[in-house]
């Protein structure tokens, strides 16, 4: 390999950076450096990855962390937050998303990711879904406080059509948020620590 390839190869393994980055960098056009890169055989990222390395990357955001030692009540939470993601979380893809009506539910989870996961605030992002009935903006005021996520943080709300006049006043007062962090390392971190919950009850 020569210095040049070498060199193209480093920025995008090592230092993750995007072929458009690296493009831009060299003053090459980026489909000369995914040729340079397919002639070395590297192996191309996947959506969900090239999408967490430009967070790095493009956006200086921190990738998450695992907390190394755990206290007592850090066990609990761990315990906790993995059990909630294994009954409301996705568990396919590259995103971590977890859904809930529950304030007290989401609030332990929203913990979890960061004081267990180690994951930066600014990557976090929700959706909330709504009746026709809520009022948008209080909903958003109330799940930001809930969650700790800032209001501009939260994407375009959806909303669902009541089947019936008030059939789900009581049941969703606040209506449903959806918790997400991309990044398929930590899905799979969470779905490792759910098998090793899964073969400790066997």
């Amino acid at each position: 390999m020569d210095v040049y390839h070498e060199a193209i190869v480093r920025m995008y393994v090592v230092e993750k950076l995007s072929s458009a980055q690296i493009a831009h960098c060299l003053s090459l056009s980026p489909s000369r450096v995914v040729r340079i890169l397919n002639t070395e055989g590297v192996n191309r990222r996947s959506r969900s990855e090239a999408t967490r390395c430009s967070y790095v990357t493009r956006f200086h955001k921190k990738e998450f962390t695992i907390k190394p030692v755990l206290t007592k009540e850090d066990e609990f939470l761990k315990l906790a937050g993995v059990m909630l993601y294994w009954g409301e979380g996705t568990k396919r893809g590259g995103t971590v998303a977890f859904a809930n009506s529950d304030p007290a539910m989401v609030r332990v989870f929203a913990k979890f990711l960061r004081e267990i996961c180690g994951v930066d605030s600014e990557r976090l992002h929700a959706s909330i879904h709504y009746y026709e009935d809520h009022d948008v903006r209080e909903l958003t005021e109330f799940w930001s406080k809930v969650t700790g996520i800032e209001p501009g943080q939260f994407n375009k709300p959806f909303l669902h059509p009541r089947i019936k006049p008030g059939s789900y006043k009581n049941l969703s007062k606040y209506g449903t948020i959806s918790i997400r962090y991309a990044d398929t390392n930590l899905l799979k971190v969470i779905t490792e620590w759910m098998a090793q919950y899964a073969s400790s009850l066997d």
